[in-house]
């Protein structure tokens, strides 16, 4: 249940979520700096770390006292700073590192995207399209440096995801699983590593799949193939499952449906599709799938987060059925479908 704010307290909570933006914006410094790898050795004073960050040191400590106000650093002894449990996060080695994510969310392109909203609401095109002339995906095709940063925070976070989704799902039963727009296959990976006999194939962009290192960090590339092409055209023959993990979400409902069509006519009696996606509950109810779409809203056109019967009117669309709505320990909801 959402907490209802007291009347007298609605003025200073608001200034809180208005004033959002600037905590934002902070933590993609403190990502863009470096700072959490600086303090990793230790507590560090604003003359050292500044020298070694080569920024201004009056405005770095401004910088400092404010993230530890809300918690990501910590004042030491002697006027140093030090990591904050929640500052290890923007560490780059960190196992729960989000830090890949702060570069990309407060970049320009992505700010500038963002600032776009009004007219979004008003005309229905999505932000990227306003301020850039192409959706996201369009942007980051031509712009590889910010790839880099979207591409490993995808990884990374299906990294974190990952064991969530074999937990909750037995792949043990199937033969040879593609995981379209599998991104740089950590997904895929887990899958693998959790099942020794099963097969895969990784599907995505070719300038996407390039760089799929998961495969080898799980020691599984010799189980799978890589393959480049465009999910909208073909999808690969031959998989009893294909998994679709947050594809759906920056789909047009007509994409949507295209792609799910692609699979179904590869599909025979017994196989499935697996749709890992966010799912939009019950308006009004707290979660990170509203927040989600209005970046979906403005990232791409026709992308949304869908509620459970929406996923049924997809799939209808394209010949399967929803049979298994599965609940995970993440964010992430699995939908399992077959042929109709």
């Amino acid at each position: 249940m959402k907490s209802e704010v007291k009347a007298g307290e609605a003025a200073s909570h608001m200034l809180s979520l208005l004033n959002a933006s600037l905590t934002t914006q902070a933590l993609h410094v403190a990502a863009r700096l470096g700072i959490a790898d600086e303090l990793k050795a230790g507590p560090r004073g604003i003359a050292e770390l500044s020298a070694a960050l080569g920024v201004q040191a009056d405005a770095l400590d401004r910088l400092m006292r404010m993230l530890a106000s809300i918690g990501v650093f910590s004042a030491a002894e002697g006027g140093t700073y030090k990591l904050a449990p929640l500052g290890e996060t923007l560490q780059t080695d960190s196992p729960n590192s989000v830090r890949d994510w702060a570069l990309y969310i407060g970049s320009a392109a992505p700010w500038s995207a963002w600032g776009q909203l009004y007219e979004t609401v008003k005309t229905g095109t999505p932000g990227f399209v306003l301020a850039h002339g192409m959706p996201t995906y369009d942007y980051l095709e031509a712009h590889p440096d910010l790839a880099a940063s979207f591409n490993r925070w995808m990884s990374k976070q299906s990294d974190q995801q990952n064991a969530a989704i074999v937990d909750a799902y037995d792949f043990s039963g199937f033969k040879l699983v593609a995981d379209l727009g599998g991104g740089q296959g950590s997904t895929l990976a887990a899958i693998l590593d959790r099942c020794p006999s099963l097969r895969g194939i990784l599907f995505d962009k070719p300038s996407v799949v390039a760089g799929a290192a998961a495969l080898d960090a799980k020691a599984v590339r010799v189980r799978c193939e890589v393959v480049g092409g465009d999910m909208l055209e073909a999808v690969p023959a031959g998989a009893d499952l294909y998994v679709i993990k947050r594809v759906l979400m920056i789909c047009s409902d007509a994409d949507s449906a295209r792609l799910l069509k692609n699979c179904a006519e590869h599909m025979r009696s017994g196989d499935k599709v697996l749709v890992v996606e966010m799912v939009m509950p019950p308006v009004g109810e707290p979660g990170p799938a509203t927040t989600f779409d209005i970046l979906t809203l403005l990232a791409n056109k026709g992308g949304r987060i869908r509620t459970e019967a929406e996923f049924r009117e997809l799939f209808a669309a394209a010949g399967l059925k929803l049979d298994r709505v599965i609940s995970t320990r993440s964010p992430n909801v699995l939908l399992e479908a077959t042929l109709a």
